[in-house]
C-alpha cells in the first residue's frame, strides 16, 4: 500500500509483496534476495503470521512464493509472458490476498 505526502512523494505504508528481477537469468539468486527482502518486511510490518508474497522474474518467466512466519513455499509451477491468462491470475490473486490484509486493518 502507498500514499503520497504532500510533496507528491510516494510513502510505503506495509508492503505484502516484493518483486525481484532475476538478473541473467540466476532465479536461485533472484530467490536469495527476494526471502531476505521478505524477511525484512516481516520485521517492518510486525506481522510475522501474515504471508509475504514474493515474485522472482525475468520479464519472461514467473516465479511466485510465499512466506509465512519461518516457513517459506516456493510455487512449483513457472508462469511465462506467453501465458497471460494465467499469468494474471497468479498476479490477481496476490493482489487480491494483499488487499484483504489491508481490508482487515
Amino acid at each position: 500500500m502507498t500514499q503520497r505526502n504532500p510533496l507528491g512523494t510516494i510513502v510505503f505504508d506495509k508492503p505484502y509483496f516484493l518483486n525481484v528481477e532475476a538478473k541473467q537469468d540466476k532465479f536461485e539468486e533472484g530467490w536469495g534476495q527476494c526471502l531476505a527482502e521478505m524477511i525484512a518486511v516481516q520485521r517492518i510490518n510486525d506481522d510475522f503470521a501474515s504471508p509475504v508474497f514474493g515474485i522472482v522474474s525475468n520479464g519472461k518467466i514467473w516465479e511466485f512464493g510465499k512466506l509465512i512466519a519461518d516457513v517459506f513455499t516456493r510455487n512449483k509451477n513457472l508462469y511465462v509472458i506467453q501465458d497471460l491468462d494465467k499469468l494474471f491470475a497468479a498476479v490477481n490473486y496476490i493482489f487480491q490476498q494483499c488487499e484483504l490484509k489491508i481490508q482487515k486493518q
